[in-house]
C-alpha cells in the first residue's frame, strides 16, 4: 500500500512537471506568435514609407545620371561606380560650401523661372 501511494505521488509529480513544461512551451509559442504579429504590423506600417523612399532615391539617381554623367561622358566612357559617384558628390559638396549663396541664388532663380512659364 505504501509503495502504491509513493508511485501515485511520483506519477502526480511527473504529471505536474509535464504540465509545467507544456505550459512553458505554450507561453513561448504565444510570445513568438505575438512577436511575429507585431513585426508584420510594423512591416505594413513602414512599407509605404520604404517604397516612397526607394522611389525618391531612384529618381535622384536618375537625375544624377541625366545631369552629371551626361556632362562627363566625353571624359569618362563608362558609368560611374557608386564609389566614384560619392567622390564626385563630395567634390560638389565642397564647391557648394564655398559658393553656397551663389548656388542657392541660382537655384532660386531657376525655380522662379520655371514657375513663371
Amino acid at each position: 500500500m505504501e509503495q502504491n501511494t509513493f508511485e501515485e505521488y511520483q506519477k502526480l509529480l511527473d504529471n505536474i512537471e509535464k504540465q509545467k513544461k507544456k505550459s512553458q512551451v505554450l507561453k513561448d509559442h504565444l510570445k513568438a506568435a505575438q512577436y511575429k504579429h507585431n513585426k508584420q504590423i510594423d512591416y505594413q506600417k513602414n512599407n509605404p514609407l520604404r517604397r516612397e523612399r526607394t522611389h525618391r532615391l531612384v529618381q535622384k539617381g536618375a537625375l544624377f545620371e541625366k545631369y552629371i554623367e551626361e556632362h562627363l561622358k566625353e571624359d569618362i566612357h563608362e558609368n560611374l561606380t557608386p564609389e566614384d559617384a560619392e567622390f564626385l558628390l563630395d567634390v560638389f559638396s565642397d564647391i557648394l560650401k564655398k559658393n553656397k549663396s551663389y548656388v542657392l541664388n541660382a537655384w532660386s532663380n531657376k525655380k522662379k523661372a520655371k514657375l513663371e512659364k
